[in-house]
């Protein structure tokens, strides 16, 4: 889409899932400069036809009060499955750019799944994109800030750095003698990890029995699904010795409040399918499955 050039539905007649979906903004349209955080994504449920896409954002500025409003939102805006499956998503906004846009304000409604009332202004509706490539000093120097590297040393592994648009620390470790990725949820309110730190102390400080106990407990849960597997192909049963000894760890992951997976190569099991076993520092493994 062009620069200055709309979305076009009011032209037409709307269908009722986009009436539906216009009935969340508030029908007030702000001008806009507004910084992106990330790449679009997009998804639908149901039986809904179009694709809502959205893009996150760092922040933005109201163009007629010049207000600054750093509370992170999310830009969103419709399209069509064909539209969807394009590059450009319609709009065709990048991560990390700063634009001038037409938006509407979500108004405030409740969570249906916690309960949890939602602020006006969360989810912002893409009206017009005015300009691309725009420069403005406050959001010019957000972005400078944002694009410094963050990176941790914890012992036993490498140097861990933060995927800001994720809210993970990735990089390389030692789990029982073995290299593999170590990934850390980062704090809620800051550039740090000491709260999942303190978990993955715990499981490198005695790595040598999470590993084996987390092999033994995914032996238990999986091996009669990898005998089935192994039986539709015509391969030769295993025992549960046999599938500690041919999985491998590839990831650790950990969560806050001491909730962490631990991934394994599945030694050909699963025929490359990735295993996964998690749980809680307190209480101990809690699932083991593969990923689907």
């Amino acid at each position: 889409m062009k620069e200055g050039e709309n979305m076009g539905i009011f032209k037409r007649k709307l269908t009722q899932e986009e009436k539906d979906f216009d009935a969340k903004f508030d029908k007030q349209i702000k001008d806009i400069f507004v910084l992106t955080e990330d790449d679009m994504g997009a998804g639908k449920s149901g039986k809904e036809e179009l694709w809502t896409v959205s893009i996150r954002t760092l922040a933005y500025i109201d163009l007629t009060t010049q207000e600054l409003v750093e509370r992170k939102s999310i830009l969103q805006w419709l399209v069509t499955e064909r539209e969807c499956h394009t590059s450009k998503k319609k709009l065709g906004l990048a991560k990390e750019t700063i634009y001038q846009l037409k938006v509407r304000e979500s108004l405030p409604y409740i969570n249906p799944y916690n309960q949890k009332e939602m602020e006006k202004g969360k989810w912002l509706k893409v009206e017009e994109v005015v300009k691309r490539n725009c420069h403005e000093p406050r959001l010019d120097e957000i972005l400078k800030e944002y694009q410094k590297d963050v990176v941790i040393h914890p012992d036993g592994c490498g140097e861990l750095k933060l995927d800001k648009s994720l809210g993970l620390f990735s990089g390389s470790g030692i789990f029982n003698q073995q290299e593999c990725l170590i990934h850390l949820d980062k704090d809620e309110d800051s550039e740090t990890a000491n709260n999942a730190l303190h978990s993955l102390k715990v499981l490198l400080d005695d790595s040598c029995q999470w590993d084996f106990k987390a092999k033994q407990y995914a032996a238990q849960s999986l091996t009669d699904l990898a005998n089935d597997w192994a039986d539709e192909e015509g391969d030769d049963e295993i025992s549960e010795e046999d599938f500690i000894k041919r999985i491998s760890i590839s990831e650790v992951c950990v969560s806050l409040d001491g909730d962490f997976e631990l991934f394994y190569d599945d030694g050909d099991l699963f025929y490359g399918h990735v295993i996964i076993v998690s749980g809680n520092i307190e209480s101990g493994f809690e699932d083991a499955d593969i990923a689907r």
